[in-house]
């Protein structure tokens, strides 16, 4: 019997056509020694997109995809959420794939704007320890003065120590242990991050606790000129380099060679189509603003960095918990999830 990996992504329907290359270029690549279960947690998702990406892990025998809709109970937290720009609720889930799935000790989360290069279980097989996470470094915190000083000034977390997070190994079993996704609602009742959001809660929560990938597991799509493309594993088109929306960006041939013959491709051509200068603009200025918002944050005394600082209290809610001699019982929002996940798989008792 072959080794089970559970890879996650989370997605809306909007996102879904890009998961889609996501999915055929992982498979593509990855070594057929193992059992792949895809779960995709979803909110919007049409039934004809969710046909489309069967139909593509049906081509893989070593493969299988479930859709948990987690949509209804989701919603009651809308309002604890702070969202940005292109950010949805969605990409707050992976704090929450552990305690919603204790059969698995050790997990992948994927973002779905990629396209994987190499063999995933290459990744999935690091060996995490103690650590929390497994992780890359955030290219672009790590090459801009500006996002360098935010992530050390407002976080209290070294640029070089910063990580991107979506693209995770997470190690489960110690995030149920230490009670993370407790952490995180705690956390988020306490102080908001603008910048990054749920990237910027997991590098303050599993500071020092992080085993690094190589570069390659998660490479922007730019040229980086000490980036030696030989190692590159995982292409992440993230922010404003997207190919699916603009013409130039670095591997942009990764990414339509998976997009060729899928069965997203008429409609990933047709957003391309439609997409106007009017809103490459709005996504620079976009940019522009979020620069703003890491200078403001950076220099505001009242950060979250300044804040702990000046307390007596520890700088990380789980060592909090700690101090007090008890972690907090599991949250609503684990036990919203863990109810719709029942009722997805098993059906309601309720009809």
């Amino acid at each position: 019997m072959k080794e089970i990996i559970p890879i996650f992504f989370a997605v809306n329907d909007n996102y879904a056509p890009y998961l889609g290359v996501a999915v055929k270029s992982m498979l593509e690549n990855a070594s057929k020694n193992y059992d792949y279960k895809i779960y995709v947690l979803v909110t919007n998702v049409s039934e004809d997109h969710k046909d489309k990406l069967r139909k593509i892990t049906a081509d893989y025998d070593y493969a299988s995809i479930d859709f948990i809709n987690v949509t209804e109970e989701l919603d009651k937290m809308q309002g604890m959420l702070h969202m940005r720009d292109y950010y949805s609720k969605e990409t707050y889930y992976r704090f929450f794939i552990a305690p919603l799935f204790p059969q698995y000790d050790k997990v992948l989360y994927l973002d779905c704007d990629i396209v994987v290069k190499g063999d995933i279980s290459e990744m999935y097989n690091k060996p995490l320890g103690n650590n929390l996470l497994g992780a890359a470094i955030e290219e672009v915190v790590y090459l801009d003065p500006i996002f360098r000083n935010y992530s050390e000034k407002c976080l209290g977390v070294p640029a070089d120590d910063y990580i991107g997070a979506g693209i995770l190994i997470i190690n489960a079993k110690k995030f149920r242990q230490e009670h993370v996704e407790e952490q995180f609602v705690d956390m988020l009742s306490k102080y908001k991050f603008y910048v990054a959001q749920d990237q910027d809660y997991l590098n303050v929560i599993c500071k020092d606790r992080i085993y690094y990938l190589d570069l390659g597991w998660n490479k922007t799509a730019f040229k980086n000129p000490d980036f030696n493309d030989a190692n590159l594993k995982i292409v992440h088109y993230k922010m404003s380099w997207k190919p699916w929306l603009n013409d130039g960006v670095e591997y942009e041939w990764d990414f339509w060679k998976y997009a060729d013959g899928n069965p997203f491709y008429d409609e990933i051509m047709q957003v391309k189509k439609s997409y106007t200068d009017a809103q490459r603009a709005k996504d620079a200025e976009g940019g522009k603003k979020l620069l703003e918002v890491a200078r403001r944050d950076a220099d505001d005394p009242n950060n979250y960095w300044n804040t702990v600082r000046k307390s007596s209290m520890p700088y990380k809610v789980g060592n909090t918990f700690k101090k007090f001699g008890h972690f907090v019982a599991e949250s609503p929002v684990v036990s919203y999830i863990k109810q719709v996940y029942h009722r997805s798989v098993y059906g309601s008792r309720n009809k």
